[in-house]
C-alpha cells in the first residue's frame, strides 16, 4: 500500500473514533495528566508550540495557559472538529488547530522552541520522516517531548493477551498501523536523528507508556 493510500485510511479510522475518543482514552487520564504536567516542567511562557497528532487537544488545552501559542495538528478532520468544539466551549483562544500530515507540514525552518510527539510515534509508518521534519522545525537547542506506547517491554501474562488481540485486530485493518517497540527502539529513534536525550520517565507500567525529553543537537 502506498503512502497516500495508507494516509487516507489512518484518516478514515480516526475520523471514526473522534466522536468517542476522550470517552474511550479516559482510563488513562492519570498518565494525561502526568504527561502534561512533565511537559510543563519545560515549557516557558513565551514559547511556541507545535504538537504533532494532537487529537481532540487533550494535552494542547492542558499546556496552553503555560505558554504563548500552541499549533496542534492532526490528519484526522473529525478529531480537529472536535477539538475546535471544545476550544470554543472552554474560551481557549492560544490553540490553532489544523488538519495536517506529519510528514510534510509547510512552516519555515527552525519554527517551534518545543515540539509535542505524544502516544505517536508507535503509529506512524515513517518514523525517520517524521523525526527528519521535527529536527527541521525545531529552533537551535529547542526540546522534543515524546510518549510512546512500547508494547514489546515485559509484561504480565493479561497483560500480553490483550496485546496479542490488539496485534490481530490490526492485521484485520480495524485500528491503525502500530509498531511493537522496546524502550531502546525509542531512545535509538531519537539519537539516530541527532537529539540528546535529558530524561527518561515511566508514565505507565502495564503496557508500558514511555517519555521522553530530548534537545536537538546544533551540529549535524
Amino acid at each position: 500500500m502506498n503512502r497516500d493510500k495508507r494516509i487516507y485510511k489512518e484518516k478514515k479510522i480516526w475520523d471514526r473514533l473522534a466522536r468517542r475518543y476522550d470517552k474511550q482514552i479516559s482510563i488513562f487520564n492519570d498518565a494525561y495528566e502526568l504527561t502534561t504536567n512533565k511537559a510543563k516542567n519545560i515549557l516557558r511562557e513565551d514559547d511556541n508550540i507545535l504538537e504533532i497528532a494532537c487529537g481532540t487537544g487533550i494535552v494542547s488545552f492542558g499546556i496552553a495557559d503555560a505558554v504563548k501559542k500552541v499549533t496542534a495538528i492532526d490528519i484526522s478532520k473529525e478529531m480537529i472538529d472536535v477539538a475546535k468544539e471544545k476550544a470554543k466551549k472552554m474560551n481557549v483562544e492560544n490553540i490553532e488547530f489544523q488538519v495536517a500530515d506529519g510528514y510534510n507540514l509547510q512552516y519555515e525552518d527552525n519554527s517551534f522552541d518545543t515540539i509535542l510527539l505524544f502516544n505517536t510515534l508507535h503509529i506512524v509508518k515513517e518514523p525517520d520522516t517524521l523525526l527528519n521534519e521535527i529536527y527541521r522545525l525545531l529552533k537551535p537547542n529547542g526540546y522534543l517531548l515524546t510518549v510512546t506506547d512500547c508494547y514489546s517491554e515485559p509484561v504480565k501474562i493479561k497483560t500480553r493477551l490483550m496485546l496479542n488481540v490488539q496485534k490481530l485486530v490490526r492485521i484485520l485493518g480495524i485500528i491503525p498501523y502500530l509498531s511493537y517497540y522496546r524502550k531502546e527502539n525509542v531512545d535509538n529513534y531519537i539519537l539516530k536523528h541527532n537529539f540528546k536525550i535529558m530524561e527518561r520517565y515511566i508514565l505507565n507500567k502495564e503496557p508500558v507508556n514511555y517519555y521522553v525529553s530530548a534537545i536537538k543537537n546544533k551540529n549535524l
